[in-house]
């Protein structure tokens, strides 16, 4: 009985080691993230972590403001930009509020559109691929 049992442990082990592991889709950068130029596009490319906030609308807006600049840099248009952040403590609570303000020197008008989003889904950075149009 117990050489029976030897055996049929031996064979699920040999079975078990015969198996294939199961193929895994691998996250692949998307490769407009290294070169946004492709196929006759003009484009430019906007990432952000998460932000302070935790929120996903505010990594998505930071992320295209990021992407227009890199446009209006390679457009030459002139961006300028300032970033103001208040805190404050109230009875145990704090409230953060953040304000963005841009102002651009525009010699030719520039529009574009999202092309492509892709997500790192270890870092979750978010980058986004915009496009003149």
């Amino acid at each position: 009985m117990q050489k029976l049992l030897s055996s049929i442990i031996v064979l699920f082990v040999m079975a078990g080691c015969s198996l294939q592991p199961a193929t895994t889709k691998l996250n692949t950068t998307p490769s407009w993230i290294v070169n946004p130029n492709q196929n006759g596009k003009i484009g430019a490319v906007g990432s952000s972590m998460i932000t302070y906030d935790q929120k996903r609308s505010t990594q998505r807006k930071l992320a295209i403001t990021r992407a227009l600049d890199e446009l209006s840099l390679q457009r030459g248009v002139k961006v300028q930009m300032s970033m103001t952040k208040e805190e404050s403590y109230t009875n145990g609570n704090t409230n953060t509020h953040m304000n963005v303000e841009a102002s651009y020197d525009v010699r030719e008008e520039i529009t574009a559109h999202i092309e492509d989003v892709y997500e790192d889904k270890i870092s979750k950075e978010l980058f986004i691929w915009m496009v003149l149009d």
